[in-house]
């Protein structure tokens, strides 16, 4: 209880920091020393300091115009202001302009007279920024390390279950299990250079871990989407594009074969600006689960598996928003209906997710990026449609389940780092079967290319 009450704690504590930082009060004091500083510069145009302080106000406002225009002004009269053109280059990739943001940060290294952190930034970020004017664009990261579980085989916290209505107490107990997992991520983008924007986008995971006790409960998960992205003219929003696609996945469990889906998805995109975005959309799967391969074992025991075979229509809605220059929000609700061969599989499933992603600055300045602390929480209900006669034949399934976590992302150069996760998993059911509670900690290196 000890680590919950703390995540929970540091979770609150991010919020209200995240709050505070966006308050009107604070948001109020910073227009009027933006003003204050306008005003200033427009009378002494040479002021590189104050100058500068007026783009970082600016920015923490996301009032990029205000900051892109400060700077040009400050390059008419002096050409040769390398960090100048570093802070512009970073302000044209945040709206999107890639191929002058590259062009403003090669031309501030080629300058010179940037101290080594500020060289560090620009070689660290515009390897990124350059793959984003590409045709064909690939980027590939991947985590690998340990992960321990306090529950690792997903037993009753309380070790009670029910047997055709009848409480039984069970002789056996939660087991703490150790893996290695290794995460592959890929992402490929072709633009079809249509002056649109409009570009195929492919989506590829990988996933496995290796369980050192419990090799029953090692996973590996093969999944991805593929389907073109449309940009729509319009006056409404910033951007707005549709995307239909194709999606997929197959996992095993131990060493078998146990979950095969396929289906089709619909999702928009409305960008309201560059910090600002909702991704509404829909999603049809068709599942196939081994009813011999799952955790429970084979028939009739696999009717107690929370998958089944059948399929399952989500509707969603997701979100991002910047509240402050290093403090952005994101978060989807979604609803899914699951449609099984046995009606006591079937269920309706509500999902709420957010997660608050506060950039810090590294502990050594030759650490060109910035580091993400990011405590995130998770609601899930679950709700069957009738009655298990196998568990309870008078009671439906009824789960809900919360997550809080707390991830690290912390990036050693432009290529490797290293990531991290502590997380509190607790699922409530009116069934002891399902009642489960799960700490656990991962970390390991990561990789980008």
């Amino acid at each position: 209880m000890i680590s919950v009450s703390k995540t929970v704690t540091t979770f609150l504590g991010a919020i209200c920091v995240a709050v505070a930082l966006g308050s009107p009060a604070q948001a109020q004091d910073a227009r009027v020393e933006q003003e204050r500083l306008a005003a200033h510069i427009q009378r002494n145009p040479t002021d590189y300091e104050s100058t500068y302080r007026y783009v970082t106000i600016s920015t923490e406002l996301r009032d990029y115009e205000a900051a892109v225009g400060a700077l040009e002004r400050l390059l008419m009269f002096n050409p040769n202001l390398s960090r100048a053109e570093k802070e512009l280059g970073f302000l044209y990739a945040r709206l999107g302009a890639y191929g002058l943001s590259a062009q403003h940060l090669r031309t501030a290294l080629a300058a010179g007279g940037l101290d080594p952190s500020q060289a560090a930034q620009i070689e660290a970020q515009l390897p990124d920024i350059e793959k984003r004017t590409e045709t064909s664009r690939l980027s590939v990261r991947m985590h690998f390390g340990l992960r321990a579980q306090s529950n690792a085989n997903y037993f009753p916290a309380n070790n009670l279950f029910q047997v055709g209505g009848v409480g039984l107490a069970s002789p056996g107990a939660r087991k703490g299990d150790l893996n290695a997992f290794q995460l592959v991520q890929a992402a490929h983008d072709y633009d079809f250079e249509n002056q649109r924007g409009d570009r195929l986008e492919t989506r590829v995971t990988a996933y496995a871990t290796e369980q050192f006790r419990l090799p029953q409960y090692s996973v590996a998960l093969f999944g991805g989407s593929i389907g073109p992205r449309f940009f729509v003219p319009q006056d409404f929003v910033h951007a707005f594009s549709i995307r239909p696609y194709l999606t997929g996945a197959v996992s095993m469990l131990g060493s078998n074969n146990y979950l095969n889906t396929g289906g089709a998805g619909l999702s928009f995109r409305a960008e309201f600006s560059p910090d600002a975005s909702v991704d509404p959309g829909f999603e049809w799967r068709s599942l196939w689960v081994d009813p011999g391969r799952g955790i429970f074992g084979p028939p009739p025991y696999s009717t107690l598996s929370t998958l089944a075979t059948g399929d399952v229509v989500t509707g969603y809605v997701g979100g991002t928003y910047r509240i402050w220059e290093n403090v952005r929000l994101d978060g989807r609700v979604a609803y899914s209906r699951a449609n099984a061969g046995y009606a006591a599989q079937s269920s309706d499933q509500v999902d709420v997710q957010a997660m608050l992603r506060l950039e810090v600055d590294p502990p050594h300045p030759m650490i060109a990026r910035r580091w993400t602390i990011a405590p995130y929480a998770r609601f899930t209900h679950l709700a069957f449609d009738m009655a298990n006669p196998l568990v309870n034949p008078f009671v439906a399934r009824r789960d809900a389940a919360w997550i809080y976590g707390m991830m690290l992302d912390a990036p050693v150069t432009d290529t490797f780092g290293f990531a991290g996760n502590l997380e509190f998993a607790r699922n409530d059911s009116n069934i002891p079967n399902f009642k489960t509670q799960n700490v656990s900690v991962s970390f390991g290196p990561t990789a980008k290319f």
